[in-house]
């Protein structure tokens, strides 16, 4: 398979992390504060959902900026499965074309990429200790 590898892999990993942590935190944004279109406003402060929208928040930051970027992904994997169990196979089943949990489910499976892979390039963490933490 390494004739399917580009030089240009690491940097079209960083479009990726750099992505889904972008797209993460604006749900976040977007709970906490009630921007976007969030039906009813912001959630109101120790509700399940703000703590969602809190986690979302700092595990889209992590995960942008390359900070304990396995760690922040481990977290995101965990609540999408949570969010997906408890806000659609709860509600509407199993199917996620009926549930509207796909997002859910891609953002758990883009998690599971970032925690496989780390930061590499463009990562805060890398730039401050040269390696690494988690």
């Amino acid at each position: 398979m390494s004739y399917l590898k580009t030089k240009y892999a690491d940097n079209l990993y960083v479009v990726f992390r750099i992505g889904i942590g972008v797209l993460f935190f604006m749900f976040g944004m977007q709970k906490i504060f009630g921007l976007w279109g969030m039906p009813g406003g912001a959630v109101a402060f120790g509700t399940l959902i703000w703590f969602a929208g809190m986690g979302e928040l700092l595990i889209g930051l992590g995960v942008t900026f390359g900070v304990l970027t396995r760690l922040a992904s481990l977290f995101g994997v965990i609540e999408m499965l949570l969010a997906y169990l408890m806000g659609h196979v709860a509600v509407s089943g199993w199917n996620p074309a009926v549930n509207m949990g796909a997002p859910a489910l891609l953002f758990m499976f883009a998690f599971f990429a970032t925690f496989a892979c780390g930061a590499k390039k463009a990562s805060i963490e890398l730039a401050m200790s040269k390696k690494e933490i988690f």
